[in-house]
């Protein structure tokens, strides 16, 4: 332990003048306090397929990506991000990451980056070409396409959940701040079926996939501390939640979504996330989960859900001018029970989840 202090006291210091509130954001996170009523949050299932589409906003900070993620049967896992302006580039530009994971947690990662005019997109819906690689819908079916023979793949990927998009007044937590960021989660859940290229090898593939979709008008960094967001499934239920950090006295903004089968149960903004058991990470000294509890209500409906980690696959740390960036991703199981109309299941599935902390000195 570096300078001989416990993780936890690390952790509770933070990381060089890190803010109070984003350093102990994943020890106890207590419920955000409602940016809008429940009732208010039907009205994310407004979705459209534009909603999905580019948004070339005319700022010199303006960033946009498409991003999908996928656990299969057969115990692989694989992410794929489409940055059609990728905020860590300065001036910004398109690039495409891939990385795959073995059933051990081991990555296999490719980046390629292009010009920008080797990448178009539709404002009418989601079709996003950046150099070889494709990502396309047609209805709530889409297909997807990174041509590499080191980290590649074909993979089709069909919507079971409902779409929803979330504005800029509540996915912003600094409702003072003149950047805008807006947020669709375009397949809460999906079946995807297709094949993987690792080393050359290709592997034939099925499973549930998750795919999202970001873009504004700033820097996030300048108007976000960093997010908690992940997804969770079996056989029956699937769901995400989600906590975006401020980097002021304003509140935390998030909240949780949960369908039985392809109905929506459960879409709540009070939700809370908490540690019950971390580990030190020797790179930031800091403390990551390997075990935390998500619960939500809203109504009728209520969910507790255990998650556990079982690989961290990804630890990226990246050093700008002005600050830096850490982000995890962790793979694992989750157990729980949700409770609707007064009849309660236990439940055990799978989950995949991400930690990325912004505005680090």
């Amino acid at each position: 332990m570096a300078g001989g202090k416990s993780p936890m006291n690390e952790f509770g210091r933070g990381s060089m003048m890190v803010l109070c509130v984003i350093a102990l954001a994943f020890l106890v996170i207590a419920s955000v306090p409602g940016a809008v009523s429940g009732t208010d949050l039907k009205a994310y299932l407004k979705y459209e397929d534009g909603n999905d589409g580019v948004h070339p906003l005319k700022t010199e900070l303006y960033y946009e990506w498409w991003y999908c993620d996928f656990r299969f049967d057969n115990g692989w896992s694989a992410a794929v991000v489409y940055y059609y302006s990728d905020m860590t580039k300065k001036p910004r530009a398109p690039t495409v990451e891939m990385s795959i994971y073995d059933p051990g947690g081991k990555r296999y990662f490719e980046k390629t980056d292009v010009k920008t005019d080797e990448a178009a997109a539709s404002e009418e819906k989601c079709d996003v070409r950046i150099g070889g690689h494709r990502f396309w819908q047609e209805g709530n079916t889409y297909r997807l396409i990174v041509e590499s023979s080191k980290v590649g793949a074909d993979l089709t990927l069909q919507r079971e959940t409902p779409a929803m998009f979330i504005p800029a007044e509540v996915n912003n937590p600094d409702s003072a701040a003149s950047d805008k960021h807006f947020w669709c989660v375009s397949i809460p859940r999906g079946k995807a079926s297709g094949k993987l290229v690792v080393e050359g090898k290709e592997i034939s593939v099925q499973g549930v996939c998750y795919h999202d979709h970001n873009w504004g008008t700033g820097q996030p960094n300048l108007t976000c501390g960093g997010w908690v967001w992940g997804h969770f499934f079996d056989d029956t239920y699937s769901g995400f939640y989600a906590l975006v950090y401020p980097v002021s006295s304003q509140p935390f903004t998030g909240f949780i979504y949960l369908a039985k089968h392809e109905e929506l149960i459960l879409l709540s903004d009070a939700v809370q996330v908490m540690t019950v058991e971390e580990r030190f990470d020797e790179p930031t000294g800091l403390t990551i989960p390997i075990r935390f509890v998500v619960t939500g209500k809203e109504g009728s409906c209520e969910f507790s859900g255990a998650m556990d980690v079982q690989n961290v696959v990804e630890k990226d740390h990246q050093q700008f001018p002005d600050f830096k960036t850490h982000n995890w991703r962790f793979i694992g199981n989750y157990e729980g029970a949700i409770t609707l109309d007064g009849a309660t299941d236990n439940v055990k599935g799978q989950g995949f989840h991400e930690r990325y902390l912004l505005r680090l000195k």
